[in-house]
């Protein structure tokens, strides 16, 4: 082999660890933004529920203020905004729970894992 048939072949072989390292960073780029809209959507679930939360404790004041506030638990729970505010909740903290799954499934997916003979170097 003649030293140009040499370089030709190298050059060859460097393209190739140079495509496959780009397909990988391509790969990972594209977990790295799934995994950003995931964690917004996450936020935005759990601002969610802390509204409905301030929602009950504004009615909780507001009876407080008015003396109204029912002797029981059980009483206070059958108040519609309560109610209404607490199922919010419920529907928001499994959707909250969904959202979880779904990031731990796609950081398994893309997690890094170094097969036999590979010292990292493109």
């Amino acid at each position: 082999m003649t030293i140009w048939e040499k370089v030709i072949v190298n050059i060859e072989r460097g393209a190739q660890k140079i495509t496959a390292g780009a397909a990988l960073f391509s790969d990972r780029v594209r977990a790295e933004i799934s995994l950003a809209r995931l964690r917004i959507r996450r936020d935005d679930v759990r601002s969610s529920i802390a509204e409905q939360e301030r929602i009950i404790g504004r009615k909780f004041i507001e009876l407080t203020k008015e003396d109204e506030l029912p002797r029981t638990s059980e009483q206070l729970l059958k108040d519609e905004d309560i109610l209404a505010a607490l199922s919010e909740i419920v529907a928001r903290e499994r959707d909250l729970e969904d959202i979880q799954n779904e990031i731990l499934k796609v950081q398994e997916a893309f997690k890094p894992v170094n097969t036999p003979g590979q010292d990292g170097a493109l």
